[in-house]
């Protein structure tokens, strides 16, 4: 039950209003159908798929998604979880707990290879061939995490079809959507904690200066900003700009400030979109 509080977390974190939860609540067991913890569990708890899945929605009516106010899940929050599911799955929370520790217990070969060889090399300089093969384990378990949040990215994806409505800014005509969290939330930058809005992604065919050109009619009270750790290829339009601001450097502020953030696609808003020229992203006000 750790990883599915850690993953509501992660989804989002407002209490929620109906339609804004079961958007939430859809987001994350997306998320977990498509990293495959849905079938685990369901095997190893015993439980058919669909039923596991009513169990979450269940423990979600009862105790609704949580607020999160700091990096950490609220006890009670948690307490509320694990005695719901336990009450509508009829399986007690440490038969649960057992199942997540079993996948957060295997182990890891490519870890354990590099711990030997660090181990091995000590406090002398490592030599050539040794500092290659380590760079080789680095590079693998780098593409290994990337596979591994592929899936997740997926789900949240796939989670967020269909809830343009929520969106309260305009969005450009013809964009697909990526990704939507429709709540707001809390984010550490540098100790620092920001409140941020809701926030979307699209991708489109259309340029960088065409989308900019769109937000400027359909926005005309709002400011343009370029960061300057972009040169020329980045622009935001904000509804203000506080004194001094510079979004490279305080983009924990700007999260909380509605605007439209502009860039040219990057290869992965290409995999989405074949021919994609511009992704950008919206953070709204909340319709909750």
């Amino acid at each position: 039950m750790k990883k599915l509080i850690a993953l509501l977390f992660f989804s989002g974190s407002v209490i929620a209003g109906p339609s804004q939860q079961e958007l939430q609540v859809n987001m994350m067991l997306s998320m977990m159908e498509k990293m495959g913890d849905l079938d685990r569990l369901s095997q190893c708890i015993h439980l058919p798929k669909e039923q596991l899945k009513s169990v979450y929605r269940q423990a979600f009516t009862d105790c609704e998604l949580g607020d999160m106010v700091s990096d950490e899940p609220d006890p009670q929050h948690t307490a509320c979880i694990e005695k719901s599911m336990t009450k509508h799955s009829g399986i007690d929370a440490e038969r649960w707990n057992a199942c997540e520790d079993d996948d957060e217990q295997v182990d890891d070969p490519l870890m354990a290879e590099l711990e030997a060889l660090s181990e091995r090399i000590g406090d002398r300089e490592p030599t050539q061939a040794e500092q290659q093969k380590m760079d080789q384990i680095i590079a693998r378990m780098q593409e290994r995490g990337v596979a591994k949040m592929k899936p997740m990215v997926e789900g949240l994806v796939e989670g967020s079809q269909g809830s343009e409505g929520r969106i309260t800014l305009p969005i450009y005509p013809r964009a697909q959507l990526l990704i939507n969290t429709p709540s707001g939330g809390t984010m550490e930058i540098a100790e620092e904690s920001f409140v941020t809005l809701p926030g979307a992604s699209f991708v489109t065919t259309a340029s960088p200066q065409q989308v900019l050109d769109y937000y400027r009619q359909q926005l005309p009270d709002y400011k343009i900003h370029k960061p300057s750790l972009t040169g020329a290829t980045d622009v935001a339009l904000m509804k203000k700009v506080p004194i001094n601001f510079d979004y490279s450097r305080d983009m924990g502020k700007a999260f909380g400030i509605p605007h439209i953030y502009i860039q040219p696609a990057n290869d992965q808003a290409k995999q989405k979109l074949a021919e994609a020229k511009t992704l950008f992203f919206i953070y709204y006000e909340p319709t909750d």
